[in-house]
């Protein structure tokens, strides 16, 4: 689609809206995951051999939406995982306590390491 049409940073936004609409209409399941993420890397390392793009899919402020709704994913299945784990003595406001938890969490880290390495 890159070396076709110049018009990959228009799909890989809609995709990631796509995915972000799912995610909040509480949709997001294994499948999901799985699906965004295999083509999330392997279309960026599809995207990057071409000369003309280069890293332009990591540096790009247009093209990181879909960055961050693939971190947001990979934190949406840490929570998935940690609820399955705990079974069925596990209460939703334990879930939801856990999920602000874990991305206040990562919030901090992300800020951290802006402000220590750039």
């Amino acid at each position: 689609m890159v070396g076709a049409w110049g018009g990959y940073t228009f799909v890989l936004n809609m995709i990631g809206v796509h995915a972000a609409i799912l995610i909040m209409m509480g949709r997001f399941d294994r499948g999901l995951h799985k699906a965004y993420t295999l083509w999330y890397i392997i279309g960026t390392l599809g995207a990057i051999q071409f000369p003309v793009v280069g890293l332009a899919p990591l540096k790009s402020l247009e093209q990181l939406g879909p960055l961050g709704v693939l971190f947001w994913m990979q934190l949406m299945l840490v929570c998935d995982v940690y609820k399955r784990r705990q079974g069925d003595n596990f209460s939703e406001k334990r879930y939801r306590d856990f999920q602000i938890l874990l991305f206040l969490g990562a919030g901090f880290a992300a800020l951290l390491v802006l402000f220590v390495f750039l």
